[in-house]
């Protein structure tokens, strides 16, 4: 699975595990990735810091999360920050953890915690880093980090539990691609959004619009077209499962990957299949199983060819 792949799976998973209060709410953003990060206002740093973005320049990586002790998910994700930063300090790496809570009760729940939350903590000044950021991307909900490039520019957003650690490492190996963050991530606000109707049973004339929304926003990127159709087709919280749009995203996803890639080809068999396409699902099994040069997914997919025969009597 590519990175960009697992990063949205993560993060559609995530968000259909939220609770309405925590989940990010669309308002018009007025920022975009690549764009020079927002100093931080801290009013007071509970635990590390100071932290300032400009000295960093040139040197160091920026994970900058917004929590709140109230925030079951942002305890949830303190562990996960604490090893992200144990794993890339020595590379320049710093973490941020900003809460626009009182200094008394961020100060209560960093002392209880102790070295599970083992970064740096700071209180937003009066919502001004919180407008900064999370205001000017159309965000409200927590926890959501950022990742700030050693050019100072804002290279990602999204989940903590949502592929950060891969984005960091990108990151620092500079190979992060933003305009390709920037297309993953407008498909999987969309995604989310499809997926977070989809679990509560909206009809399929609710989900369509979207899905085409989808289909046009990550048209050009297989590994966003496959994850769509793959969880369309086999996510168990999805009451309501268009199979028509699945087949859909599954076929463009194969046309753009030149019928190579064999993940790709299994989620397509599985499109076909459960659309009553049989015989093709086989024939395209096959072939999937035929390209895989993975042992362990070669196991899947054979998994799959067997059921697919099963199913036909061969």
């Amino acid at each position: 699975m590519n990175r960009w792949l697992l990063a949205i799976a993560l993060a559609v998973l995530a968000s259909l595990g939220m609770r309405a209060a925590e989940s990010p709410a669309a308002e018009s953003p007025t920022a975009d990735l690549g764009m020079q990060a927002p100093p931080l206002r801290v009013g007071r740093w509970v635990q590390g810091g100071p932290v300032d973005l400009a000295s960093g320049l040139g040197k160091r990586v920026y994970v900058v999360e917004f929590w709140a002790t109230w925030s079951t998910q942002s305890l949830a994700v303190v562990p996960h920050l604490t090893a992200i930063q144990e794993r890339f300090r020595d590379r320049g790496v710093v973490v941020a953890g900003i809460s626009s809570e009182p200094a008394a009760t961020v100060t209560a729940f960093v002392q209880r915690l102790g070295a599970r939350m083992d970064y740096a903590v700071g209180v937003d000044e009066n919502g001004a880093t919180g407008a900064a950021y999370l205001k000017a991307f159309g965000l409200t909900g927590v926890p959501h980090a950022f990742v700030i490039d050693q050019q100072g520019r804002i290279a990602w957003h999204g989940h903590p539990l949502a592929g950060l650690e891969l984005v960091v490492e990108d990151v620092l190996e500079d190979r992060h691609d933003i305009p390709a963050a920037r297309r993953a991530m407008a498909a999987g606000r969309l995604m989310r959004e499809y997926f977070q109707k989809a679990v509560v049973g909206d009809e399929v004339s609710v989900l369509t619009p979207l899905g085409e929304r989808v289909l046009e926003a990550g048209g050009q990127d297989p590994a966003i077209l496959n994850e769509f159709a793959w969880t369309i087709l086999t996510e168990v919280r999805v009451k309501t499962r268009d199979l028509e749009m699945a087949l859909r995203a599954a076929r463009l996803a194969n046309e753009r990957s030149e019928g190579k890639d064999p993940a790709i080809l299994d989620t397509y068999a599985r499109a076909l299949f459960d659309t009553g396409k049989r015989q093709e699902a086989l024939d395209l099994q096959r072939r999937a199983v035929a390209l895989c040069k993975d042992e362990e997914l070669r196991k899947e997919l054979e998994k799959n060819l067997k059921t697919y025969r099963d199913a036909l009597g061969r």
